[in-house]
């Protein structure tokens, strides 16, 4: 959901109770959050993949197979990242138990739960900047090659570029380069009308530009996190089947400073190693 132009985190709520849900989806709009309660185990993983959520809660007295709900979710490299915080009665200990093994990351009592719920749901809305070592050094001349390649919608080049950037940068930020990578070939999987490739690639790179607080090596990771996060939603929710409506004149561009002289990626004279198949990094 977008609020003034802005796009809200996604909370995923699974709660048959509809009162108890009601004062779940308070404290998530409260912080800043897009609710989205859906009452059976059976929709869990489709809301998860659907909505790309930035937590989740699992009420363990809804029916139905919540726990292969859970491993479903753990099992999947483009949900697995979603931390889900499971709750119920403090005297079943076995069923929390149940949880903890199917793969949420807390299972909690239903008491502990209220008393840091307003606590958890604001640190994962609004999670402490990530402080990626070499965040304030300039970029590398091929991940400019590649961010110029990029702003010219020659999505597959820049796939070859920032991935000789990603092999060469041995420090964290190298996250950065391949978050942009991956968000480039969803662009490009978008125009050959893939949806389900283009939703694959969001939800690899998304999760490596979420939490840094606007600029790394001068690139304005924040908003084009937010215009890719906002194509990603507005993709997910399209009819599986249904042609990929997304109008590719409105695909964001890389806002950044560029150290060196070069306009256009051949410039910058890079010499590109033998490439295996695209999306590999």
């Amino acid at each position: 959901m977008t609020v003034n132009g802005e796009l809200r985190p996604a909370v995923v709520i699974l709660e048959p109770d509809l009162f108890f849900s009601v004062r779940l989806e308070d404290v998530v709009r409260a912080a800043g959050g897009d609710p989205v309660t859906i009452e059976t185990a059976g929709r869990f993983v489709a809301a998860v993949e659907s909505t790309f959520p930035v937590l989740a809660l699992l009420d363990l007295k809804t029916s139905g197979d919540w726990e292969t709900a859970i491993r479903q979710c753990k099992m999947k490299p483009h949900t697995r990242q979603t931390p889900i915080y499971a709750f119920g009665s403090h005297v079943d200990t076995a069923t929390l138990q149940k949880a903890r093994k199917a793969g949420a990351d807390h299972a909690w009592a239903r008491s502990r739960m209220m008393e840091e719920l307003v606590a958890v749901v604001n640190r994962h809305v609004h999670p402490p900047p990530r402080q990626l070592e070499g965040c304030n050094d300039p970029p590398s001349r091929a991940a400019v090659a590649g961010f110029l390649a990029f702003n010219q919608r020659r999505f597959f080049d820049q796939h070859e570029y920032l991935e000789l950037a990603w092999n060469e940068e041995e420090r964290p930020v190298r996250d950065v380069y391949q978050g942009i990578l991956q968000v480039g070939v969803a662009l490009l999987q978008i125009e050959r009308g893939n949806r389900r490739g283009a939703l694959k690639m969001f939800r690899r790179g998304l999760p490596k530009l979420r939490g840094i607080d606007g600029h790394c090596q001068g690139i304005d990771v924040a908003a084009l996190r937010d215009a890719a996060e906002l194509i990603h939603r507005r993709l997910s929710v399209q009819e599986a089947e249904g042609p990929v409506d997304i109008d590719v004149n409105a695909f964001p561009t890389i806002a950044f400073h560029n150290p060196y002289e070069a306009q256009t990626p051949e410039a910058l004279g890079i010499v590109l190693p033998e490439h295996g198949e695209e999306g590999e990094a």
